[in-house]
């Protein structure tokens, strides 16, 4: 099965019965940024009366959390997991605030809503598939960039980080499963100019 993640974060609001419910969506790269991003995510919103959400991590699906933030058990936190597993989403959190209106929905009522506010978010995001990356560091003559560059878009890498001084340096990640036929070409060029280049962990 093939998961997906989103290339960058969005959000949505609804209202319903005078309830409003902001769903954020955020790609994430480990655990440790998600609870961060919600630890400053109630930070940031502090009077909102709910802080509901869930994170899926890894490139199965390994790591799966929700909080329900204070509704009622299994109204809030797992309809937001659901809704981002039957989307087969991964390494993505999913955050949605709610300031209460003074209309109670019920259990049915919350569910629905939370599950609806991430659904419509999802609706508005990019999505991508959640490639395992490995990362490299690059030193090398100006002459190989082309050649450099052309390789990467043809392995479908990504330039993270570009640094122009006597000889160019670039941060650059490749999906795994095409790091061997990068590094064959890495050493190909090495003879023909100076290239240095380290795999990151």
């Amino acid at each position: 099965m093939n998961f997906y993640t989103i290339a960058e974060s969005v959000s949505s609001k609804q209202k319903i019965k005078h309830s409003e419910f902001l769903a954020f969506l955020l790609p994430i790269n480990s655990v440790q940024e998600a609870e961060s991003i919600i630890s400053q995510h109630r930070k940031e919103l502090p009077n909102a009366t709910h802080h509901c959400y869930a994170y899926i991590y890894g490139f199965n699906q390994e790591i799966q959390f929700y909080s329900d933030g204070g509704e009622p058990s299994g109204t809030a936190g797992k309809p937001i997991l659901n809704t981002l597993l039957s989307s087969n989403m991964t390494n993505i959190l999913a955050i949605v605030t709610r300031y209460f209106g003074g209309t109670k929905l019920g259990t049915a009522g919350l569910a629905k809503a939370y599950a609806g506010a991430v659904q419509a978010a999802l609706t508005n995001a990019k999505t991508i598939p959640a490639i395992h990356y490995s990362n490299y560091h690059l030193v090398l003559d100006y002459e190989g960039i082309n050649t450099l560059k052309y390789k990467i878009s043809c392995l479908e890498g990504l330039i993270l980080k570009e640094k122009w001084d006597q000889r160019a340096e670039l941060q650059v990640q490749i999906p795994e499963e095409q790091s061997k036929e990068w590094e064959e070409f890495l050493n190909g060029l090495k003879p023909k100019l100076y290239l240095n280049y380290k795999k990151e962990e």
